[in-house]
């Protein structure tokens, strides 16, 4: 009836350990950093959001995705003076006009 091995890994656990050699470092970096920028334009584009994401590579390089610019979210996140509830319902709002 039911063996007692699993023939299927289902959750595995495995280690998590630094990559030690700096040519893979650097690749997997790269790979990663393409889908995180494809994640983040696919949000900005479905949600019509304001994105700033920075990322350092291992060798101190910045990367930076940003939508539809960093002048533009920055001087929402930094407005002081905007109360935090218009800056939160405002896309609701012009959604409902």
């Amino acid at each position: 009836m039911a063996s007692s091995g699993k023939k299927t890994g289902g959750k595995g656990k495995f280690e998590i350990k630094i990559n030690e050699n700096k040519d893979d470092m650097l690749i997997l970096f790269q790979i990663r950093c393409t889908r995180i920028y494809q994640k983040i334009s696919e949000i900005s584009t479905l949600c019509g959001g304001e994105i700033v994401f920075i990322i350092f590579s291992p060798t101190g390089k910045p990367y930076s995705f940003n939508h539809p610019s960093v002048q533009s979210a920055a001087k929402q996140f930094l407005n002081q003076n905007q109360p935090l509830n218009e800056t939160i319902c405002a896309p609701f709002e012009a959604f409902r006009k």
